[in-house]
């Protein structure tokens, strides 16, 4: 199952597709692998059941999940999708940091806080 926390104020659909995208994007869910089953992940976690079929619904239209109808939903082998995901965690990246730019953050600021970043993500994986 996802070892997925749902926190914040960004809907937990978003959540949720931010979760398992970063699952798939990161290896840790492999190519043709079984996604649960919608109420089983809603169970789990507490949620409605639609929300979980509209969390792989947008998995699905991204590339990086497909169905097999009365079989379930599996991770695409598509590439090309993961690297959509890559593509646009760099375009965020590159706007973000234009807004700090001009709002005054040096590039050693944005530098230390992407090593904070990073260290912090470490920590949490050694956990």
């Amino acid at each position: 199952m996802f070892d997925i926390r749902l926190e914040g104020k960004a809907p937990i659909y978003e959540q949720l597709y931010s979760g398992i995208s970063k699952l798939i994007s990161t290896g840790q869910m492999k190519p043709d692998e079984r996604l649960p089953a919608v109420r089983e992940v809603a169970k789990q976690m507490g949620i409605n059941p639609n929300t979980v079929q509209k969390t792989y619904a947008l998995l699905e239209q991204n590339g990086l999940i497909y169905s097999i109808p009365a079989k379930g939903s599996y991770v695409s082998a598509d590439p090309k999708a993961v690297s959509a995901l890559h593509d646009d965690a760099l375009a965020r990246l590159r706007r973000v940091m234009s807004e700090s730019r001009s709002c005054g953050v040096t590039c050693g600021e944005a530098v230390g806080a992407a090593n904070e970043i990073w260290s912090d993500d470490r920590k949490e994986e050694d956990q």
